[in-house]
């Protein structure tokens, strides 16, 4: 099992090439909405890439997710 620093490695990684940004770009302090500019969709979007690379993503409540970190902490042990 990944630890939590290698799970938000990851989803940052997967995140920034979602966006087309370096990872470096993206922190968990971020907001997905106004730091990010993603859309309910483009986050959708998202969490459908990271469902054909494995990750189980049926437990992620959108309406609870504001941040990069809250989205790595809702992932969590699917990584």
């Amino acid at each position: 099992m990944l630890d939590n620093k290698n799970n938000a490695k990851i989803v940052l990684e997967l995140l920034a090439s979602h966006l087309g940004v370096e990872p470096d770009d993206v922190s968990e302090d971020d907001s997905l909405t106004t730091d990010l500019h993603m859309r309910v969709t483009d986050i959708s979007d998202f969490l459908g890439s990271l469902e054909e690379k494995g990750i189980d993503v049926d437990e992620i409540d959108l309406a609870e997710i504001e941040t990069v970190g809250e989205l790595i902490e809702a992932l969590g042990e699917n990584l």
